[in-house]
């Protein structure tokens, strides 16, 4: 069995490197003394690390550290006092070049009410819209750098209240249905349901606390009810189903109730099979060869023509040929190699075709 090997983006150290350059950024952010400035610096740093915290590629996460490294340095200078430096960051926040200066161009020129309100309350990119749809993630153009008419701002303003309506529409279905679950699930266990009774699903399995316990609300998992299931020794179904498995590579693992295995030992598994079927198709190559000097051997012997320095050269080969397939077979016993060998004999002896390639 494999060792569990941890990937590089999920170690302890990978976290701690990013959430070190992550809080350092932010904190340059912060020392800006225009508001305007501060909170642009703010805002992308915290976007871009969210939108690339799923990264798996080792180069691309160089990459993009590197790009903070930079941005870092840039912010260094700019506090420092370097004009270049200052005059750059204020461009960008103020929208005189850049990002932010298309979208101030897109807002201003292009005719589309409902497309330009959606503009005007989050910015970003629409590959980051689709990647964090959440509104806290949201990044609305700055009202103190851009100016934005007044119809857009009121349509804004109705847009938002329109969300508040159906938030709060969402929250009053959502508390029906969990009351109606607890009064479905209270009569039930009234009419005599054991099943629902002892799986744990009361409100009093689920906390101590008696006024959680107690309260009309108290569904497993909301207002601050504790998702907990006690202890069952005896199975009130039928015991979980382990299998043992073998694969044809060598794998043993255990499989419950026929789920499958992890991602990583399936990796492992189906890497080992790959190596497995290259050592095979390696093998039977050697063997084809082998035959092939066998039966030139046997073939000169038939016409009668005498080279026994040619049978010494194809001897030695096919003897060549053995050693790299015994290398590759990983056998390093010699009783072992014969018997391997004797195997094979005795299976062609039983089946002449079986050196055929299908």
């Amino acid at each position: 069995m494999f060792r569990n090997k941890l990937p590089f983006f999920r170690t302890a150290s990978h976290r701690s490197q990013i959430l070190s350059e992550y809080r350092r950024l932010l904190r340059q952010a912060k020392q800006f003394e225009d508001p305007v400035e501060q909170t642009y610096l703010w805002s992308w740093i915290r976007e871009r690390f969210h939108y690339n915290k799923r990264q798996t590629s080792p180069s691309k996460v160089q990459i993009q550290l590197s790009d903070g490294v930079w941005a870092s340095i840039i912010m260094t200078d700019a506090l420092s006092g370097v004009e270049s430096q200052k005059r750059l960051i204020s461009d960008l926040a103020y929208g005189r070049t850049g990002y932010l200066k298309v979208v101030a161009q897109k807002v201003n020129e292009f005719y589309h009410p409902t497309k330009i309100c959606q503009m005007i309350r989050d910015v970003r990119p629409r590959s980051s819209r689709i990647h964090q749809p959440n509104r806290a993630y949201w990044i609305p153009l700055d009202l103190r750098a851009f100016s934005v008419p007044q119809h857009l701002l009121d349509r804004i303003a109705q847009y938002d209240e329109q969300d508040r309506q159906r938030q709060i529409k969402r929250r009053e279905r959502r508390e029906q249905r969990l009351e109606r679950e607890l009064h479905n699930m209270t009569k039930a266990i009234n009419n005599g349901n054991k099943a629902l009774y002892e799986s744990g699903l009361l409100p009093e399995a689920f906390t101590s606390t008696p006024e959680v316990a107690q309260s009309p609300r108290a569904i497993p998992g909301v207002s601050g009810n504790i998702l907990w299931t006690p202890k069952i020794h005896n199975y009130q179904g039928d015991p979980p189903v382990v299998q043992h498995i073998r694969t044809s590579s060598g794998f043993e693992l255990y499989k419950v109730n026929g789920r499958k295995p992890p991602h990583w030992l399936a990796v492992k598994v189906a890497a080992s099979f790959r190596k497995l079927v290259r050592r095979v198709i390696l093998h039977e190559f050697y063997f084809h060869i082998i035959d092939d000097l066998v039966l030139e051997e046997e073939f000169e012997s038939r016409l009668g023509i005498s080279d026994p320095g040619y049978w010494i050269y194809a001897s030695n080969y096919r003897d060549y040929l053995r050693g790299k397939i015994k290398e590759s077979s990983g056998i390093s016993n010699i009783d072992a190699w014969n018997a391997f060998l004797a195997q094979n004999e005795e299976l062609e002896k039983h089946d002449p075709e079986s050196n055929e390639v299908h």
